[in-house]
Parts: structure tokens; sequence; C-alpha cells
């Protein structure tokens, strides 16, 4: 499904503004003293009060894309909305717009300046690997990009355990739904989260590592994010700059209904 759209409107409605309230810090560690480990019960209530804190995130990132035969990347403008709704606009090296992705409510659109329209459905999948060179499951992913664990309500731990030099806690969860072993790393310092790894059977579907975590106003946020698409042999890798957390979205930034015309 398709509808021709104005591409002056198009372009000019997908420029989003960033306002940078603050200057990003570094999160310092100190490994002088050698951690406790909590309880489950009080590391789960950190996670997810910590995950249930980031309600909107907007940011320019710099998204590289490798794999067999595959070396790709972008600059692209990113806004979230808490596992609601994220919208991407990918822009080539000479700034030219290459798409605009948006999922929301589990509906996902991208607009295609190349036919100058709107595409829907299966089709968004395969322009995403045209312009992008892959694609992703945002049903899946969303939450990555706000520094969230995927499925966190749904995970159940087995088995909680140290690394070898006590500086990191490896934990194992089920997700209850899909029966799916997921591994969750943990910083034993700052109780951020490091990593996740999701299997399917004894195969590892995908990881994702959280790195170069700077303080963003009160939060720690993430600036650097790796997704490895294990069944693909794909990677993705999304360096934030100047992100803006919790200042709100306008209300049509999920929204390309002003821009329509038939």
């Amino acid at each position: 499904m398709s509808m021709r759209i104005s591409r002056y409107l198009c372009v000019t409605g997908c420029a989003l503004i960033f306002v940078v309230s603050c200057q990003s810090k570094r999160v310092p560690i100190s490994s002088e003293v050698k951690p406790e480990m909590p309880s489950l019960p009080a590391l789960f209530s950190q996670l997810e009060a910590r995950q249930s804190a980031i309600h909107d995130v907007k940011a320019f990132v710099r998204t590289k894309i490798s794999g067999e035969r595959l070396n790709q990347s972008f600059r692209q403008a990113l806004l979230v909305r808490g596992n609601e709704a994220i919208r991407v606009d990918t822009y080539s090296l000479f700034r030219q717009v290459l798409g605009v992705l948006i999922y929301e409510d589990g509906k996902t659109l991208m607009y295609d300046p190349g036919a100058n329209r709107v595409v829907y459905g299966q089709e968004v999948w395969d322009i995403m690997r045209r312009v992008l060179g892959t694609h992703l499951n945002f049903t899946e992913y969303i939450s990555v990009f706000s520094g969230g664990i995927p499925r966190f309500p749904h995970l159940q731990v087995k088995d909680a355990q140290w690394d070898t030099d006590k500086t990191v806690y490896r934990i194992e969860t089920i997700d209850r739904e899909t029966k799916q072993r997921v591994d969750i790393e943990i910083d034993a310092y700052t109780l951020l989260p490091k990593s996740i790894t999701r299997f399917r059977g004894s195969q590892e579907m995908y990881k994702v590592c959280w790195d170069d975590y700077q303080k963003v106003g009160q939060l720690n946020f993430a600036h650097k994010i790796l997704i490895e698409l294990k069944d693909r042999d794909e990677t993705v890798l999304v360096k934030y700059s100047d992100p803006v957390i919790n200042q709100g979205l306008a209300p049509d930034a999920f929204q390309l209904a002003s821009e329509l015309v038939n």
C-alpha cells in the first residue's frame, strides 16, 4: 500500500529540532572497594526503576552496519518514546534524506524519497534492506535505544553469579512467554546493564552491549550501543551525540499525516 506525498513537505516535516540542556558527563567508576552482590529482587527493582525513568530520548546518532559484503555508515536523527514508538530519519553523508521510518503501537511505515511515497507492512522491510542493508524488528529492539532491556517484565531469574574478577554480575533468566534463555550482565559498581544475550535453544540469536555511559541530567545513559545479529552475522553500532532525555516530544513526532496528500 502506498500514498503519494509532497517531497518538500515531507523533508521539511522530517527536520528534527534538538535542544541540548546540558553536556554529558562520563560516569566515574571506582575499583578500590570490591562491591557486594545485592539481592536479586533489589537488583531487578533497580533495573526496573531505571528503565521506567527514561520516558523519551532524542539524539543525533552515527550508525555503522557491518556484515559479509556489508559496510555502511549513516547519520540519523532518532526519537524514542518508551516502548511505544521510534522514529529514525536517515541521511546520507551528504545530508540527503534516504528514508524516514516510524514505528508506533505495533505499526510500521516508511517514507521512501526515491519513489516519493509512504509504504507499509512487508514493503517496509524490503526498503530497509535496500537503504540500510539490513532490518530490525522494532517490537523486539525498541527499548534498546533508550538503554532498556528488551522484554524485561517477562524475564524470570534462574541463576546469578559473579564473573571471575567480581566486576560483573551474570544473571541467567528465562522469558516466561517465549521460554527463551536471556543472559544479562550488570556492572557490579554502577549496577548499569552492560549486555544481554538472547538464545533460541542453544544458539545465540542476538547480543546487545551498552557502553560509554555518561551523565545526561540526573541519569546515566549509554552513548554507544552494539547490536550483534548472530543469525545473520551482522552488527549495528550506534553512537549518540548529545542525547536529550525526558524533555518531551512533539505530539505529531511520530506522524506523517499532515504531510500526506491523495
